[in-house]
């Protein structure tokens, strides 16, 4: 198993690793490559990875990658969220179109709530499906992530979303799409359409599709 866990800040793909020859595209993308000296040293690069001027992803790396890893998130107040990719039984996959974007229905974990009765609950709210079941945790084969990891700002405070998925299942098919948090729309996507759709969605949702479809 690949030992690096993948973030995304300020729309940018951001590796950890003890490695950088294990990432993949390395050669052809635009990373900035250095080695992870402290968690002080670390807010200097965060900072250009906060700024829009700069386009390029970056690849962290150190002997110890969960140290690496606690360190570099311990910079961002986590919250954490919980989702599905959900089939029906034409094997069809569920998206959601909000603020703009095909996206997964996810929502935060409240208070008492476990990881599984959240993801199960907001995916009822948000689509307004019924009987929907969870077949299995999706993990990801090239990564040490056991959830996506997106960050984004609450006021003026940095956040890092940290979402865990499932795959479900349901015999229901009609959607209902939550306006009031914003979904314009709910639909049944067929297998091989799938990527078309992602032109116009977040990297990390299709890094969760792709490991299901």
């Amino acid at each position: 198993m690949s030992q690096m866990y993948k973030l995304f800040i300020n729309n940018k793909t951001v590796f950890l690793c003890q490695n950088p020859a294990i990432v993949e595209n390395l050669m052809h993308e635009d990373f900035i490559i250095e080695p992870y000296v402290n968690k002080e040293k670390f807010r200097s690069t965060l900072n250009i990875i906060l700024n829009n001027i700069n386009k390029s992803n970056v690849v962290l790396f150190y002997p110890d990658i969960e140290k690496l890893f606690a360190e570099v998130t311990s910079h961002f107040e986590c919250i954490e969220a919980a989702g599905g990719v959900v089939k029906n039984q034409s094997n069809e996959t569920l998206l959601i179109h909000r603020l703009g974007c095909w996206d997964l229905p996810k929502g935060k974990i409240e208070k008492k709530e476990t990881i599984e009765q959240a993801a199960i609950r907001e995916v009822l709210e948000e689509t307004g499906l019924t009987g929907v079941k969870i077949l299995k945790p999706i993990t990801f084969k090239k990564l040490l992530n056991k959830a996506t990891y997106h960050s984004y700002y609450i006021g003026e405070k940095l956040a890092l979303k940290v979402s865990y998925w499932f795959e479900m299942f349901t015999t229901s098919e009609n959607l209902i799409p939550q306006k009031d948090e914003h979904i314009e729309q709910a639909i049944w996507v067929k297998a091989h359409d799938i990527p078309s759709y992602f032109d116009n969605m977040y990297p990390s949702i299709i890094d969760v599709l792709k490991e299901v479809n």
